[in-house]
């Protein structure tokens, strides 16, 4: 398909509905956005399978950990505005909370770059995680209770030492933005990031939230196929983490902010302050895209950038744990309207799954040190060598995974030839794959 060159986005629908199809998913919606303009667009399926209501651009879908790049923003904001710094401490930013001493030379760099050592509130449910549940009073008392509880949990590594993919910190620089301006995160999310950024449809909060935008209704990834659920209410304490819902066109619009932010750039929206060092705080290794992803087990969404060509592709699904199915979108997408980028140079990062070139996933949540493989794509080099999903990696070209650090790990997965030393069933297990 040809993007046109005219005001009006190319339609992405004929490409999305055989993907939609294929993977049998209720609803998709997809957009490119480039130099600032939106090259393409396009939505497929039903809010519901049970109304089978036609999606529409306008509706709005749960983003879930991708919306940590929007807290991120903000926290730039922030510090332009000199309100924080990139080493402020929370020490400094919490003087009058009793917290754990490790904790108190921890910095909002460690936090974005998830190496707080804060517990990962990765795995969560009434059980797991009560404090989240126990939810009274205003969200912005929500959190400020679960912060007073998480700082004096435990870490869940030593503080600036490793990698724990976290929720529970975003939660806290949600809350951290909260101390030092006096407004809540709701408040701030929409005039610091959402309003500046022309984001109309975005809420902090699920995608029914506001009865004047069409929400889609989550669906649960079964044996059967997928399954509608009932709407889920919001947890304040981890909002900043991932619970926000926009339309398909305002993902966009934040892709494109966070395509200035990994070219560079200083604008308006950001200045240099924040420009100089987000791209070195966030999480994910450097090299142009990089697919991150985002849900809650019912909404799936991703987006991949390429700076050096402007580009940012946004995709949203009604369909729970579809990585598989964003990724799809994303090449066809990027196919669509980029083909001079070649597929081979996209690889996955984020939340919190991580793919090299061998077409297997890597599961690695909480401790950075347990690595384990997820989905081994059927017919890749992964699969033909014997990979297997639930392989533990024990080490890499004879080096011990913990002694890689995490940042480098991903290349170091790329290399051809690459020798992976697996865990399996108790027993150690050794392949080589080759790169064609």
């Amino acid at each position: 398909m040809a993007v046109c060159a005219g005001d009006e986005p190319a339609d992405l629908t004929p490409i999305l509905t055989p993907i939609r199809e294929k993977f049998q998913a209720p609803g998709v919606a997809a957009a490119a956005i480039r130099d600032g303009r939106l090259i393409a667009l396009g939505a497929s399926g039903v809010r519901d399978l049970h109304s089978q209501e036609p999606v529409a651009l306008a509706d709005r879908s749960l983003i879930g950990s991708c919306g940590k790049a929007a807290t991120r923003l903000l926290v730039g904001r922030l510090v332009d505005k000199k309100l924080l710094r990139w080493d402020s401490s929370l020490a400094e930013l919490f003087p009058d909370m009793a917290m754990r001493d490790e904790y108190k030379t921890v910095t909002i760099g460690d936090i974005i770059g998830h190496r707080g050592g804060i517990q990962p509130y990765t795995m969560i449910s009434p059980q797991r995680t009560p404090i989240l549940f126990e939810v009274s009073g205003s969200p912005r008392e929500n959190r400020a209770a679960f912060i007073a509880h998480l700082l004096s949990e435990e870490p869940a590594a030593p503080p600036k030492t490793k990698f724990v993919y976290s929720n529970a910190g975003y939660g806290l620089l949600g809350h951290i933005a909260e101390r030092v301006t006096d407004k809540s995160y709701e408040k701030l999310m929409r005039d610091e990031v959402f309003g500046p950024l022309g984001m109309t449809s975005a809420t902090v909060g699920m995608p029914a939230a506001v009865a004047k935008f069409h929400g889609w209704v989550g669906h649960e990834r079964t044996p059967d196929g997928f399954k509608p659920v009932p709407a889920r209410h919001g947890l304040p304490g981890i909002a900043p983490a991932g619970m926000m819902s926009c339309s398909i066109e305002d993902f966009a619009k934040l892709g494109a902010a966070l395509v200035d932010v990994e070219s560079g750039k200083p604008t308006e929206f950001l200045g240099s302050a924040a420009i100089e060092k987000l791209p070195e705080l966030r999480p994910g290794g450097p090299g142009e895209g990089q697919v991150f992803f985002g849900g809650d087990g019912h909404y799936t969404a991703a987006f991949a950038l390429w700076p050096s060509k402007g580009l940012a592709i946004v995709v949203q699904s009604n369909a729970g744990n579809s990585d598989d199915l964003c990724e799809a979108i994303v090449k066809a997408v990027r196919t669509a309207v980029a083909p001079e980028i070649a597929n081979d140079d996209m690889i996955q990062a984020g939340s919190p799954q991580q793919r090299g070139r061998y077409g297997f996933q890597i599961k690695a949540e909480g401790d950075e040190d347990t690595w384990t493989v997820g989905l081994v794509e059927a017919g890749s080099i992964a699969e033909k060598a014997g990979v297997k999903e639930g392989d533990r990696i024990i080490a890499v070209n004879d080096k011990a995974l913990s002694e890689i650090p995490v940042d480098d790990r991903l290349a170091a997965l790329k290399q051809s030839p690459v020798t992976i030393r697996f865990e399996r069933a108790g027993k150690p297990i050794e392949f080589t794959m080759r790169l064609p």
